[in-house]
């Protein structure tokens, strides 16, 4: 089962199959920004993944429409749209800096 860490945060917890980032930051406890019920208009649950982008779903054309309007960055994903597949470190420009 992947762990996702939540930094500086100290906090983690194990996706399940299918899960979004956002999902596992709920049980998890991270504090993750959301309005749009989980569709990515908001784009308030927009993270950065510090290591293992590559153990990501593929971006959903709402996080191409919302990354290009925006500027995101290598990296910068949307919680809501990211399925899981393996470890991840992910953080956001609201938690702080990193340790």
């Amino acid at each position: 089962m992947p762990i996702i860490r939540f930094v500086p945060l100290g906090l983690e917890a194990p996706a399940r199959d299918g899960e979004t980032i956002l999902d596992v930051a709920r049980r998890a406890g991270a504090p993750i920004g959301n309005s749009c019920g989980g569709v990515g208009w908001c784009a308030r649950c927009r993270i950065c993944v510090i290591e293992g982008a590559a153990n990501l779903s593929a971006a959903t054309w709402v996080e191409q429409e919302k990354g290009d309007e925006l500027g995101f960055t290598a990296g910068d994903r949307l919680a809501c749209q990211a399925c899981i597949k393996g470890d991840l470190v992910v953080t956001t420009t609201y938690w702080g800096p990193i340790r």
